[in-house]
């Protein structure tokens, strides 16, 4: 009897095969080595016994994060304020933390899948590569997912609407970069924004990004001082100086206990050496790690596989991601297909609707007359052009 993971090994020989043939030489291989996960997080690591991962959703049939496949079967979900949440309600580009078993193999059950946005709140401005809410500048590319009310992206967004950004914030431009944008169709009761401080302006004020926030004493966090990565919820109406009153501060970096098998993705967020850093507010001993992928500095996007020792990642390896290889990243879905359009320009799988119209799509195991309701697939894909709702496919192999 074929495994899953039998299968999904012959899938990516296939793969790699196709990718040789199109590409070749040094394009081919700088290919092929984006395709597997990081070596320290996905694959082998956490035989200890546990895992946990940090990053966007970059694939459903289970959940992937980081290039590893959590079974979540049986895991809890819940949102960034601890309430539970259904398994439906995850979305491609949510940023996620995973707590696991073991991770090996790129694989891993998963325990608990939390979900958080990074800002909540209006639309103040749009520019041409992104916009301002709540006074933070957020940045999108071509990675970046909006629901079906954005699909139109940028060109979708008004001053005053009001959106749910899920992403992470990039200190060397100090900018959040967009991995998801969603509309609120109705206010939300308080905003909310995980962030760091820039500053303190006398008692009881804040500034994050260009806004400021006004708190009661007695009501911020021990040791809040500038550079403090903070969790506040706001309320909706600005007071007479501009400021928005904080109701309650959060956790905005949960305190984990030692894990066997980490895997982190986000921007260097403080920069002492190569040595010593933090990604998204984690602290990071490299001092023993593999480096690779480029110069590690203030704002430098990364994946980091280690463990987690008293609160300190121990990396094993850090792989520096630039900025054209991330725009090369695929979203992969797994499962039955859910729609096939009537001209055959288009399914639906996990809910996504994924068109079949880009140049150079290769199907294995199957042709385009075989695309029926219910047949299972696996579907690599980009984000559309024009459409940020859906993905252009890449590859889709039948299963």
């Amino acid at each position: 009897m074929t495994s899953l993971d039998d299968d999904d090994d012959s899938f990516h020989r296939a793969r790699r095969r196709v990718l040789r043939l199109a590409l070749g030489g040094s394009a081919g291989a700088a290919a092929l080595a984006a395709l597997g996960p990081l070596a320290g997080c996905g694959g082998g690591v956490g035989e200890g016994g546990t895992g946990y991962a940090s990053g966007p959703i970059t694939g459903f049939g289970s959940v992937i994060v980081n290039d590893i496949v959590f079974d979540d079967s049986g895991a809890s979900v819940e949102d960034g304020e601890g309430t539970a949440r259904a398994r439906s309600e995850l979305r491609l580009g949510m940023v996620v933390e995973i707590d696991s078993g073991a991770i090996a193999g790129g694989n891993a059950r998963a325990s608990r899948v939390r979900f958080d946005s990074a800002v909540l709140g209006p639309v103040q401005s749009v520019e041409a590569d992104g916009f301002i809410v709540l006074g933070q500048r957020v940045a999108v590319d071509a990675t970046t997912v909006y629901d079906d009310a954005l699909a139109a992206g940028l060109a979708a967004l008004a001053v005053g609407q009001v959106v749910e950004v899920y992403g992470l914030f990039d200190a060397g431009i100090g900018r959040f970069r967009a991995t998801r944008v969603e509309r609120r169709s109705s206010p939300p009761l308080l905003y909310r924004l995980r962030g760091f401080v820039a500053d303190l302006i006398g008692p009881g004020t804040l500034r994050i990004g260009t806004a400021f926030f006004s708190y009661a004493a007695g009501s911020a966090p021990a040791g809040l001082a500038a550079g403090s990565f903070v969790r506040l919820w706001v309320s909706t109406t600005p007071d007479l100086l501009g400021r928005w009153p904080v109701q309650r501060f959060g956790v905005a970096e949960r305190v984990l206990p030692d894990i066997d098998g980490v895997s982190l993705k986000g921007y260097v967020t403080h920069f002492a050496s190569p040595a010593s850093f933090r990604v998204d507010g984690r602290q990071v001993d490299a001092s023993a790690a593999v480096v690779s992928g480029g110069a590690l500095a203030l704002g430098a996007r990364v994946e980091v596989g280690g463990s987690l020792r008293s609160g300190v990642l121990v990396a094993s390896e850090v792989r520096v991601r630039s900025d054209q290889a991330e725009s090369e990243r695929e979203f992969d879905l797994r499962g039955p297909i859910e729609r096939v359009a009537a001209d055959r320009t288009s399914i639906d799988v996990r809910g996504v609707t994924i068109g079949l119209t880009r140049p150079g799509l290769v199907y294995i195991d199957g042709t385009p007359a075989q695309l029926t309701v219910g047949r299972s697939v696996e579907v690599r894909g980009v984000v559309s052009v024009g459409n940020g709702a859906r993905l252009d496919a890449t590859l889709v192999r039948f299963r």
